[in-house]
């Protein structure tokens, strides 16, 4: 195993990892907790924000959508170290693991800031300063791993140096 794929896959699960105590807070408010998040019903919330009606009905079956969406991420992250990953179109595995790189990490840090000075987004009051560390935690953490991840798909698989299913380790 290469030094680029050990350096890669320890960022993907650098990346999982820090997205765990997010998935689990999650977790824990569709099971009913109420720790950290503010009174009311979130998926009312939600469809006066304007969120789509698929957003509303997953918050009122219990289903986050962040959550999902965290889940998809772990996946993506997984495939970007994987054998299986290099068999998938370099496109569809690059594209979305740039564009989370450059949309998380920043997001995630500016969370992190942002979330113990008061600030909230949009008209989202009530909410516990700590569940923006959580959220800022993952949403960084997985950013930084998809940038390092992709950056070294990139070059394992690029044209020319050898078959990309040999790229990444069985």
């Amino acid at each position: 195993m290469g030094v680029n794929l050990l350096k890669s896959s320890t960022a993907a699960w650098v990346g999982a990892a820090a997205l765990v105590p997010y998935v689990m807070m999650k977790t824990y408010w569709a099971l009913g907790g109420t720790a950290g998040k503010p009174a009311g019903d979130l998926a009312v919330q939600l469809r006066v924000n304007g969120a789509p009606e698929v957003v509303v009905w997953m918050e009122r079956h219990g289903l986050d959508f962040t959550a999902a969406g965290a889940l998809v991420g772990m996946l993506l992250v997984v495939a970007l170290v994987v054998s299986w990953g290099a068999r998938l179109p370099r496109w569809s595995v690059l594209v979305p693991g740039w564009a989370g790189a450059l949309l998380l990490t920043p997001y995630g840090l500016g969370t992190m800031v942002a979330a113990p000075l008061g600030f909230t987004v949009g008209d989202a009051q009530g909410w516990s300063w700590w569940v923006g560390i959580v959220g800022g935690v993952a949403f960084a953490g997985l950013g930084a791993a998809l940038g390092v991840c992709s950056r070294s798909y990139q070059r394992r698989t690029k044209r020319g140096t050898g078959s990309a299913s040999t790229a990444a380790p069985a």
